[in-house]
């Protein structure tokens, strides 16, 4: 038994020696593959090494997350509580809670809308009527309301140049739309600076408040004194029908006052549904260029339909002879493209104040409207000036 157990303790210190060995030589090998090597060497395959590591620990998060996002979108469908973006790209229709939501491939388009501080109090100042009517067409807007005496609202009325109430301001994106490029649409939009800014006259949008009064420019047609107290700022155009009623109450109501009381200022605005209103308008700013507006505009006015109904310049020829114009200088004035200049400008600013139909009268920041009658322009002015 003895020498049994003597063999048997003989083979395991062989088994030890052997295993030693085999560690000896495995650290050799260890030893001999560092010789000859500095250790800034040895650190870079030790970096080396790190960055193999990073490397497999990133790939093993990217994949975690790809089979996470997978695990989103099954989550999604079973449950109903959550979309992972590559869902919602391949959705057209979708719906979350008690809300549907639609795709559109239009941009998402950003619209700020001038308003006043409390709109029961202005309710033309109110834009969710023609808000709900552009929605239609552009589905994609996104609308802010921002107050006029805000810093946001008087940034936005100084930057924009904004003359009324509501105002809306289009970001750039507008031009990506469908809307935008439809045929005819861009007139309604005007550039200032990268933004758009909607014409309210285009559409014919009612205006709730005016930010300022028009004011006097180059051009304007001044009926007495520049510097009266009280001014009655008049859109007009000779062809239309209702500026014959108005001038003609607007004349006798001025002679109820002193010069240092009232002044007449009329601005052109000649309107594209009368053919002749172009040069009817060219006429009386060539007329009053020799101070003879007032004998042109009671001739224009009288004879209406007499030159209306004519598509030549025959009749206004007469007319500026019969006033006793010098025709050479009438003629020059007439086809002066400085004359056209004025009268577009005066358009422009008529446009910018949302005035679209003729006449408009303008005391300080109200429009006066509907006063045909010349007791009624009277006893606006008296107002002002007591």
């Amino acid at each position: 038994m003895a020498k049994k157990n003597k063999n048997k303790e003989g083979m395991n210190n062989n088994k030890k020696d052997e295993i030693i060995s085999e560690l000896k030589i495995k650290s050799s090998k260890t030893k001999i593959s560092t010789e000859g090597m500095t250790f800034e060497d040895i650190e870079k395959d030790r970096k080396k090494d790190d960055k193999i590591k990073n490397l497999i620990a990133l790939v093993i998060i990217l994949v975690g997350l790809f089979v996470g996002s997978l695990f989103v979108d099954m989550i999604g469908m079973v449950t109903k509580s959550g979309y992972s973006e590559r869902a919602l790209r391949q959705a057209e229709v979708f719906e979350l809670g008690d809300k549907t939501w639609v795709a559109y491939k239009e941009p998402a388009i950003k619209i700020e809308v001038l308003t006043v501080e409390n709109e029961e109090e202005c309710p033309d100042c109110n834009a969710d009527e023609i808000l709900s009517w552009m929605k239609k067409f552009i589905p994609t807007m996104v609308v802010e309301k921002i107050k006029e005496n805000s810093p946001e609202g008087k940034k936005l009325i100084s930057e924009y140049d904004l003359k009324t109430i509501p105002a809306f301001v289009f970001d750039p994106k507008i031009q990506d739309s469908k809307f935008f490029n439809e045929e005819q649409v861009k007139e309604i939009f005007e550039k200032r600076g990268r933004n758009f800014v909607l014409s309210a006259s285009s559409l014919g949008v009612p205006v709730g408040k005016y930010l300022e009064a028009p004011s006097k420019k180059e051009g304007d047609i001044i009926v007495g004194n520049p510097d009266a107290q009280v001014k009655i700022i008049t859109f007009f155009d000779f062809q239309c029908p209702y500026c014959k009623i108005f001038y003609d109450a607007l004349k006798k109501a001025r002679g109820e006052f002193l010069e240092e009381e009232l002044v007449l200022i009329f601005k052109t605005f000649p309107l594209d549904m009368y053919g002749q209103s172009v040069s009817a308008t060219l006429v009386g700013q060539c007329a009053y260029q020799q101070g003879r507006f007032e004998k042109m505009a009671d001739i224009l006015f009288e004879k209406q339909e007499e030159w209306s109904m004519s598509e030549d310049f025959k009749f206004f020829d007469q007319y500026a002879a019969s006033i006793g114009l010098d025709m050479k200088k009438f003629d020059e004035c007439v086809n002066s493209s400085e004359t056209q200049n004025l009268i577009q400008e005066s358009i422009e600013q008529a446009n910018a104040f949302g005035v679209n139909n003729t006449p408009s009268s303008f005391i300080g920041k109200e429009l006066l409207d509907d006063l045909f009658q010349k007791e009624d322009i009277v006893e606006e002015v008296n107002k002002r000036l007591k």
